[in-house]
């Protein structure tokens, strides 16, 4: 089928991807020179707004101002003009979803980012608002002083390969002034507003921080920040500022981060983040500290897997969007070519008759050979010895004669020594060589197809008899041991909530803690235990489907919960200590452990020098504490 798209100048909007209050953006293609396309975004602003002189205005200076932004984590714009009375933006065309979009697609799968993402989400966006807080006009050298003014979920883009962007720099700030006034126009977007901001305060680059860190904050906890059921109480409480502490939400949640997230979300500004790069930095020191195995390659295996029918999806769309062919531009529509050829093999090159009658070129496969010229020719009468010549290589084209008879090119007929034709001794060194290669070429198929078929013979205790055993380790072919050998592996990184989890795969204890990451056999089932104290273990089976796989699991507080103090006689300087099968670490004198209340709880514990034990099984009642002397013997 062939669908009408429409020509907007020099570009073909392929898709409307969204559409707001003022202006639409679609997915769009360039096209260059040799049938070379760019996709990109262009957001135009609707006909009813074309009109409106103020608004006009603004958004030709916010385009200029859009334009200076040049940076990994900003949208970059690329072209601003004007098509049948529309203003226009062409922008970088991201492939992925904005921030708001993941969020509810994840929710439907029961699914949230980890801390380690969260982190690395925020970093790249504080990175890119770092930028735009210091951009310099390239036309006056002075700087902008630009504020994003509506730093949301919605306007952070993530791409399928991990890439963080943010969109609508400047647009939103000629929509604030210009609509300011109306009821409404702001409308979900209160939330997201600094204290100074919703005071209807002046306002710098700090007010940035401050959305961002409520993005920040709303992504630790899974929840909104400020939520009321009027815009009013929402900018209540923005005012008030009152901030839930994060960990009492998220217990996994380490209290370096949430500092991090209590200095962006203070009320003071001169107690906040001065910049984004101060924002930034904190944020990628904690990531490379907390987190060093973190890879933004995992984070877009992530996206890829979330987002795995949209992605592919989306790929099949632009693989047929680069077929549609561009019409003048004065032509409103154009037509896709959906009559699409499959590549066709490459033309055998034509050969020239006359070329053949000159090189006698046989380009036949039934070849067929004669052993009688191998027979050794009678020795001469004078002695014993035969003197073989080997004619050069070296030929004349020009003096070549083609033989009806044979094909074969002839040329000058030199004698060897011994008085034969030189070109007839050389047949028969030719033949003798094939000869050869068939008889060595016999052999090696005889050896591999049928003689390694046979059972081996081992020696018996009987003399005449002889046993078959089994086939050796050389008889096992070469491409078997080199798939078994090459056997694909898959990099598993296991979160908990909490983390600090100890991790016990397939019954071995890792003597690590969550986060944890390590190497398995893909598409081979692992049976993780998380164990962490004061909660129930958690047992299942992974079963890693591709790489860079990851896996959260959840951890339930107990229910009935007991203190246990545990004293060690004769454990050395660093006993073992080993509760329900898993070691822990040895905590102080007076120090307790909390256990499951009302079931047996099996203590062990060993001095690694001497090697004397313990052991022994205890019962504590719910909200009770005992203590425990294990002797050594």
């Amino acid at each position: 089928m062939s669908q009408a798209l429409e020509q907007f100048g020099k570009y073909i909007l392929l898709e409307r991807l969204a559409a707001g209050g003022m202006a639409e953006v679609y997915l769009s293609k360039s096209t260059g020179a040799v049938g070379v396309n760019k996709f990109v975004a262009i957001k135009r602003i609707l006909p009813q707004y074309s009109d409106h002189q103020e608004f006009i205005e603004m958004f030709k200076e916010e385009a200029k101002i859009a334009v200076n932004l040049n940076h990994g984590n900003v949208v970059s714009i690329y072209d601003f003009g004007v098509e049948r009375s529309q203003f226009y933006l062409v922008m970088e065309y991201v492939e992925g979803r904005n921030l708001r979009q993941i969020l509810n697609e994840l929710k439907k799968s029961n699914t949230q980012f980890t801390i380690e993402q969260i982190v690395y989400m925020i970093k790249e966006v504080a990175a890119g608002l770092d930028h735009a807080h210091r951009c310099i006009d390239g036309t006056t050298g002075k700087p902008l002083n630009i504020v994003h003014r509506d730093m949301s979920p919605q306007n952070v883009m993530v791409s399928f390969e991990g890439e963080v962007k943010i969109i609508d720099f400047g647009i939103a700030k000629a929509e604030t002034q210009l609509e300011a006034t109306k009821a409404g126009t702001l409308k979900g977007k209160y939330g997201y507003m600094s204290p100074e901001q919703a005071d209807g305060q002046s306002i710098d680059t700090r007010t940035d921080i401050f959305s961002l860190g409520i993005v920040l904050w709303e992504l630790l906890a899974n929840d909104r920040l400020f939520t009321s059921n009027s815009e009013a109480a929402i900018l209540r409480k923005i005012r008030e500022c009152q901030i839930p502490s994060i960990r009492k939400i998220n217990p996994s949640i380490p209290p370096e981060l949430e500092q991090i997230v209590n200095k962006a979300l203070a009320k003071d500004k001169s107690l906040r983040y001065q910049t984004a790069s101060a924002f930034h930095r904190d944020l990628n020191r904690f990531l490379n500290t907390q987190y060093p195995e973190f890879s933004p390659h995992d984070f877009s295996v992530f996206m890829k897997n979330a987002f795995s029918s949209v992605f592919l999806d989306q790929r099949r769309k632009l693989v047929e969007y680069s077929k549609v062919q561009g019409s003048p531009a004065e032509d409103k529509t154009v037509v896709t070519q959906t009559d699409v050829r499959p590549p066709q093999p490459p033309r055998r090159a034509k050969v020239d008759p006359d070329a053949e009658d000159k090189l006698d070129i046989d380009t036949s496969t039934d070849i067929r050979v004669s052993l009688d010229p191998l027979k050794p020719p009678p020795r001469p009468q004078g002695g014993t010895q035969t003197n073989i010549s080997v004619t050069q290589t070296r030929t004349s084209v020009g003096t070549m004669t083609r033989t009806p008879s044979s094909g074969t090119i002839r040329g000058p007929m030199p004698s060897s020594r011994s008085g034969l034709p030189v070109e007839e001794i050389t047949g028969w060194v030719m033949k003798a060589v094939l000869l050869l290669a068939l008889v060595v070429g016999g052999s090696w198929a005889y050896q591999n197809l049928f003689a390694s078929k046979k059972p081996k013979m081992t020696a018996s205790t009987d003399p005449g008899r002889a046993t078959t055993s089994e086939p050796v380790a050389e008889e096992v072919p070469i491409n078997t041991m080199e798939t078994a050998s090459n056997a694909p592996e898959y990099t598993m990184t296991i979160h908990s909530v909490p983390d600090k989890a100890r991790v016990v795969l397939d019954n071995v204890d890792t003597k690590e803690y969550t986060p944890f990451r390590k190497t398995v056999k893909a598409n081979t089932p692992v049976t993780v235990r998380l164990v962490r104290e004061g909660y129930t273990d958690l047992v299942t089976t992974v079963t890693p489907v591709y790489e860079a796989y990851s896996f959260s699991g959840k951890l339930e507080r107990l229910r009935m919960m007991a203190s246990l103090s545990i004293n060690i006689v004769n454990g050395g300087a660093n006993p073992e200590l080993v509760i329900s099968g898993i070691p822990v670490d040895i905590k102080p004198s007076g120090a307790t452990y909390t256990i499951q209340a009302g079931v047996p709880i099996k203590i062990q514990a060993r001095n690694k020098t001497t090697g004397l034990s313990a052991e022994a099984t205890v019962t504590v009642p719910e909200n009770e504490r005992r203590t425990l002397d294990l002797f050594l013997k």
